[in-house]
This record gives structure tokens, sequence and C-alpha cells, in this order.
């Protein structure tokens, strides 16, 4: 075969993969279920085949959910240590482990605050620092330094207002910050229900060795001591959460982000087939297969991750604030969108249409909780 023949059919190749990416793209964002409409009437020439095209976008999406939790560790340690990430007195702490406080954690004496009525801005002042006494000890003298314009940036940046009654309470605040704060592990993410308090590193992993042996009974009694009811995932969320601790803090904070990320994968890989049987229950008088059913499931999830990696882009350019206000509008566009979807492929009328995707978000939600508890319990 002549090589100027296959490079023809290269670049034909390329060029009609290009048309009917476009021609998908503009299905998408100018008429919603449309391209689903027309793949189930066997217009399909004009484009993308679903699962083609669901591969493409979520490479993109999950490499930009993976960059993206990178960037919030990296802003958090800036956050700490300024732009430069220089470290002050001579510390050597392991860095790469951030974790989300607020000022009540880090002074720790919930009794006292409340008698000077000082509880409730403690929470609203967020920091981060690292698990452990080095990590914490750095962000207490951080603290006794800022000066009153820094004190002001730390009410604004969470949204607590510019008032003297505030500037004078965060004063009282930070002068009640030990020098060598211990925090509560009560205080930490997957730690919430236990209640306990650790003196040290030694005391806090045997007690995640004995958790990890309880039987059912004795998780059920720390269930019930912290209000809640026992059940299956409760209990297995007990279990686990040591692990998630252990796993949080230190050179293993990236290991379970990324685990984090491909359990995410997998589960919304997963979801598509179980939407697919909720659509087919949901419109089984519709008279459609199965197989319909998944190809609208399919292009679903498939926008779902285009319009989420469009506002994941925006963390590189935006302030925390803003990206938190992107990720939201994100999510009731996507819904509103899997709304006119529905309406378009299935045709019912509008009452229908929004009681079915009200039922069909709720259920896809605490579907994808399960599953992904689920898919985390397993590994740890």
């Amino acid at each position: 075969m002549p090589l100027g023949h296959i490079f023809y059919e290269f670049v034909e190749s390329i060029t009609h993969f290009d048309n009917k990416l476009w021609n998908s793209l503009k299905a998408i964002f100018t008429r919603p279920g449309k391209m689903t409409a027309e793949f189930l009437e066997g217009k399909r020439a004009r484009y993308v085949p679903p699962a083609r095209l669901y591969v493409f976008v979520s490479v993109i999406f999950f490499f930009l959910v993976g960059k993206f939790a990178d960037h919030q560790l990296e802003e958090g340690m800036k956050a700490i240590y300024g732009t430069s990430d220089k470290r002050s007195d001579g510390d050597t702490t392991d860095t790469n482990g951030i974790l989300k406080i607020d000022l009540s954690d880090l002074i720790n004496n919930k009794s006292l605050l409340r008698s000077r009525g000082l509880y409730k801005l403690g929470k609203k002042i967020n920091l981060n620092t690292t698990f452990s006494k080095e990590g914490l000890a750095r962000v207490a003298r951080r603290l006794k330094r800022l000066q009153p314009h820094q004190l002001d940036s730390l009410l604004t940046q969470d949204d607590v207002p510019l008032a003297d009654s505030n500037r004078t309470k965060l004063r009282e605040l930070i002068a009640l910050v030990p020098k060598d704060p211990m925090v509560s592990i009560v205080s930490t993410d997957f730690s919430s229900m236990m209640g306990k308090n650790f003196k040290t590193e030694e005391e806090r992993e045997k007690y995640e060795e004995k958790l990890s042996h309880m039987s059912d009974a004795q998780i059920d009694s720390l269930i019930r001591a912290d209000g809640s009811k026992p059940n299956w995932f409760m209990r297995k969320f007990y279990q686990r959460q040591g692990k998630f601790s252990h796993l949080g803090k230190g050179e293993n904070t990236h290991e379970l982000i990324h685990s984090i990320t491909k359990n995410l994968s997998v589960v919304m890989f997963v979801l598509m087939p179980f939407v697919a049987i909720l659509l087919l229950l949901f419109y089984f008088r519709r008279g459609r297969y199965y197989y319909e059913h998944l190809i609208f499931s399919v292009h679903i999830h498939m926008v779902l991750f285009l319009l989420f990696s469009m506002a994941l882009l925006t963390t590189y350019v935006t302030s925390p604030k803003v990206t938190s206000s992107v990720l939201l509008w994100t999510f009731w566009i996507s819904w509103f969108y899997f709304l006119l979807s529905l309406k378009r492929v299935y045709n019912q009328s509008w009452s229908k249409t929004i009681l079915k995707c009200l039922l069909l978000s709720m259920m896809y939600g605490f579907s994808a909780v399960l599953f992904m508890l689920g898919a985390l319990t397993s590994v740890y």
C-alpha cells in the first residue's frame, strides 16, 4: 500500500473524528438530550460513539480531579508557610499531610470558650496545619505574631464581619492558644464520633488497633454513646476511621487522595449501569430496551464529567471562595441539564419529568455515597 494512501487515511480518520467530536460537543452545549435522542433514533453517524466519548472525557476529568486535590494541598501549605514555603524556627516537621482545624480545636477547651462567649467565633476561624506536635506548635507561634492587618485577613477569609467586637474576641482567642497545643483526635476528619483524647501518638495507634478488633456489640455501644443509631455502614465506618486518620497525615496524604480518586473512577463506572436500571424501572412503560437507558446514562455521566472538568480548571485562576461558588453552580447546572435531557429523551409531561428527576437524583446521590463508602472500606 503506498505511503501516501496510508497518510491520507490517517488524516481522514483524524478529521472525521474531529467532525464527530465537534458535532457531539455542539449538541451537548446547545440542546441537552439531543445527541442521546438522535442516537437512539439511529442517527449515529454524526456523533462520537458513547463509550469512546466517555473514555475521552473521563480521562480528562479524573486527571483534573487528582490535580485539584494536589492543588488544594499546595494551597493549604501556603496558608501555613507562605508562598515561599519556608519554615521558621528550625522546624523540620514533615508537611505533606494537611489537617484542617478551627481555632477552638487549637485551644481545646470548649467549656472555657463557652463561658467567655468565644466558642462560636473560634469555630468559624479555620486553620491549616499538620497533625503533629511540631506542626501545631508552629501554628500557635504564627498566630501570636500576627499583625492587626493579618488578624483582619484571618476574619475576612472566613467571612467574619470586620467589627471591633470580632477583633477583640479574636485577640482573646489567640491569647488562649497554648504554647504547645494538644488537639483531640475528635476534631479531625473521620474521627469526630469517637470522643477520645490521646496524649501520645502511641496511645492513638493502640486505640486504632483495639478498635479494629472490637466485636459488633462493642462497636454498637460506641455508636450509641455518640448518639447515633448502629447499622452495618456505621460499624464499618467506626472500624475504618482510625485507618483513614492515619492515612490522612504525613507522607500518606497523597496515597489517600490517589486512592479516593481511583475509587471514585470505579464507583462512577459502576453507577452508569446502575442508573440505567433505575431508568428502566422509572420508564418501563415507554417500551425502551435496557441498552437505550444505558446509552442515556453514559451520555449524562459524560456531560457531568465535562461540566465539572471546566469548573475544576477555574481553581488555578480564582480564589477558594470563588472556586466553591463555581463548583456549587456547576452542580445545579448539571442537575438542570439532567432534567432537560430526561424531558427531551423520554418526552413526558413536565410534572412527571420533574418528579422523576428529583427521585432519581436522590437515589443517585444516596447510591453514590454507599458505593464510595463500600469501595473505601473494602480497601482499608
